[in-house]
């Protein structure tokens, strides 16, 4: 009933989305190459974000900023030189990260897994430790 809303604003935007249980993901498609298109992508973006937030505050409901993440997953000739501006969500700034947790998977900007199985190799050895 609450999450409905979310779908049809971010289908307004032409933005594709994700949503499981009280956790919502947003995707678009950058060109990395062109200025005016990583921009403008962004800001409908933000407009998106901020009327998805608009519609949760009319229903209660709140958007947390600090439980907010960005990743970008640049294909592998561009992870040097992509730009990773930050997204605002209102007065908050969310900075990309390098690696973000999506239903207990770590996937990191290089898509190879490492972070991953590090951490699942650590719980493992500190399950064993014990």
């Amino acid at each position: 009933m609450y999450t409905r809303p979310l779908g049809i604003t971010a289908q307004r935007y032409r933005v594709k989305y994700h949503l499981y249980a009280d956790d919502t993901q947003l995707y678009i498609s950058l060109d990395p190459d062109n200025e005016l298109n990583l921009s403008s992508s962004l800001k409908n973006l933000e407009h998106c974000i901020a009327d998805i937030r608009l519609c949760m505050t009319q229903n209660l409901l709140k958007l947390n900023a600090n439980k907010t993440k960005t990743l970008y997953l640049p294909s592998p000739h561009c992870v040097k030189s992509l730009k990773t501006p930050a997204l605002q969500m209102g007065a908050s700034s969310i900075t990309p990260n390098g690696s973000v947790k999506n239903l207990g998977v770590i996937f990191d900007q290089c898509i190879n897994m490492h972070e991953h199985v590090t951490s699942v190799c650590r719980a493992a050895a500190a399950a064993n430790s014990e």
